[in-house]
C-alpha cells in the first residue's frame, strides 16, 4: 500500500502527500484536468502550446534561462507533458534542494508571464516539434490512427497542434484558455522524503487563496462505428508502419484489469503472442507491440509494428489471427498466470520511484476520486478469469470498432 495523506482545500485544490524516508529524492508533481479533448475545433494544440509557455518566464524568473538555470544547478529532473485529458508538470530533486524545486515549479505554474515575444518564438519550436514527429513514421502513424478512430471528436486531434492555429495564436487565446487552470481541477502530489520541509504550509499559502471558477467541460464521447477501416499515407520509406486499433473501454470500467491481462498476452512483452509470432518466428519486424489508452468514457487498444512493405498484409493477418484465437479459445492457464505475474511485477517496479508514485496517485485521484491500494489492484488482477478475458476480447475486437492506419511506399487498399 502507498502511504499517503489527502487534503482538499476550500477552493477545491487537492494535495496528496506520499512520504517515504527511504529515499533522498522528492518529487513535486502538478496535474491539471485539462487537455486536448477540451479544445475547440479552432484551437487545436492550445493545451500543448500552453504547457510549453509555462517554462518561458514567470514573475520571479522572467526568462526561460532563469528557470532552467536554477533547476539545472540542483541537478533536478523536470519536465511537463500534455495528454488528452490532463496536463502535468513535475520537478524531481534531492531532499536537500526540494524547497528550491518547489519554489521554481510553483512560481512557473502560478505566475506565468506569457510574453508576446516568447509566444511568437515558441511557435517555431512547436512547428519543428510537429515536423519531427511527422518525419518519424512510427510516431506519425499513431497520429493518423487517433484521427481515424475518433474522427472529428477532439480525442482525434493531434496533441502537438494544428499548424495554422499555432502560427496564428494570440496572447489573448493563451490567457483565455489559461482560465481553465483552476484549483478544483488541479492536484498537487508531493512524494518522497519530505518530512520536516514544510511544503504543505507553503502550498496552503500559495495555492489556497486562488479563487475557483467555472471549468470548461470536455465534449462527451458517444460511440459511433469507425468510419474508415483503412487509412494510409504513401511516402518513400523503407518500412511500412501500421497501427491496428480497436475501440475499447474507459478508465472507470472495472474490466480494465482483464484488459491489462489481454494486452500483456497479445503484445505487452517479449514473450507475448505477437512478439513471438511476428518477430521471433518469422523475423517480419524489429518492433511489434500492443498497448491500451483509456480515457474517461472510451479507450483504444492498439497494435503497432514496422515491417517490410511486402510483408505488411501478412503481419496484419497474423495479428488478426491471434486476436481471433484469443476470442475463441482465450489464454491457457499458464499464459494467464504469466500475464498476472507480469502485471504484479511491473506494478511493484514502477512504484519504486518518487516520480512514478506521484504520477500514479495524482492520476488515480483525477479519475477515481481516491487512490487505489496496491493490494486492491493485485487482488483485482489475480481475480481475472479466462472467461472474462474472452468476453472482453469478443466485445472489443468486433465489427465497427476497428481501424488500420498505414504509412508505406505503396497503397494497400
Amino acid at each position: 500500500m502507498i502511504n499517503h495523506n489527502i487534503k482538499q482545500f476550500d477552493n477545491g485544490l487537492r494535495l496528496i502527500e506520499a512520504p517515504n524516508d527511504q529515499t533522498q529524492a522528492v518529487t513535486v508533481f502538478i496535474l491539471v484536468g485539462i487537455g486536448g479533448r477540451f479544445e475547440a475545433d479552432g484551437q487545436k494544440g492550445i493545451s500543448h502550446f500552453l504547457e510549453h509557455l509555462f517554462f518561458k518566464g514567470s514573475k520571479n524568473r522572467p526568462s526561460a534561462f532563469e528557470i532552467s538555470r536554477e533547476l539545472d544547478a540542483i541537478g533536478a529532473n523536470y519536465n511537463a507533458f500534455t495528454g488528452e485529458e490532463y496536463t502535468g508538470f513535475y520537478v524531481q530533486s534531492s531532499r536537500d534542494d526540494a524547497l528550491k524545486g518547489f519554489d521554481v515549479i510553483s512560481d512557473m505554474f502560478l505566475n506565468p508571464l506569457f510574453e508576446e515575444a516568447e509566444i511568437e518564438r515558441e511557435k517555431g519550436v512547436i512547428i519543428q516539434e510537429a515536423n519531427m514527429y511527422r518525419d518519424m513514421p512510427q510516431m506519425h502513424v499513431q497520429t493518423l490512427n487517433q484521427k481515424q478512430m475518433f474522427g472529428d471528436h477532439p480525442l482525434g486531434f493531434d496533441l502537438v497542434g494544428d499548424e495554422n492555429f499555432i502560427k496564428n495564436a494570440t496572447r489573448n487565446d493563451i490567457v483565455e484558455y489559461h482560465r481553465n487552470y483552476l484549483p478544483s481541477n488541479t492536484i498537487v502530489a508531493i512524494c518522497g522524503n519530505m518530512k520536516g520541509l514544510g511544503i504543505e504550509e507553503k502550498i496552503n499559502d500559495l495555492f489556497g487563496p486562488i479563487q475557483d471558477s467555472k471549468i470548461e467541460k470536455a465534449l462527451p464521447y458517444s460511440f459511433s462505428p469507425v468510419a474508415e477501416e483503412i487509412v494510409e499515407e504513401i511516402r518513400e520509406v523503407d518500412q511500412a508502419h501500421l497501427a491496428l486499433s480497436y475501440l475499447s473501454i474507459s478508465k472507470n470500467d472495472q474490466r480494465k484489469y482483464a484488459l491489462s491481462i489481454l494486452n500483456s498476452i497479445l503484445g505487452g512483452s517479449m514473450s507475448s503472442r505477437l512478439f513471438r509470432e511476428i518477430r521471433e518466428k518469422r523475423g517480419l519486424a524489429y518492433y511489434v507491440k500492443s498497448t491500451n489508452s483509456s480515457y474517461a468514457d472510451i479507450g483504444v487498444f492498439s497494435i503497432y509494428a514496422g515491417v517490410k512493405p511486402e510483408k505488411l498484409k501478412e503481419a496484419v493477418e497474423i495479428a488478426k489471427g491471434q486476436i481471433e484465437e484469443i476470442c475463441q479459445k482465450g489464454p491457457d492457464e499458464n499464459e494467464l498466470e504469466r500475464a498476472k505475474g507480469n502485471l504484479r511485477g511491473s506494478l511493484a517496479i514502477s512504484l519504486e520511484d518518487s516520480l512514478e508514485i506521484a504520477n500514479f496517485v495524482a492520476e488515480d485521484m483525477l479519475y477515481f476520486g481516491k487512490i487505489r491500494s496496491t493490494e486492491e489492484i493485485i487482488e483485482r488482477i489475480n481475480a481475472v478469469t479466462k472467461e472474462e478475458v474472452i468476453d472482453l476480447a469478443k466485445e472489443i475486437f468486433s465489427k465497427g470498432r476497428v481501424g488500420l492506419s498505414i504509412i508505406g511506399p505503396k497503397s494497400y487498399k
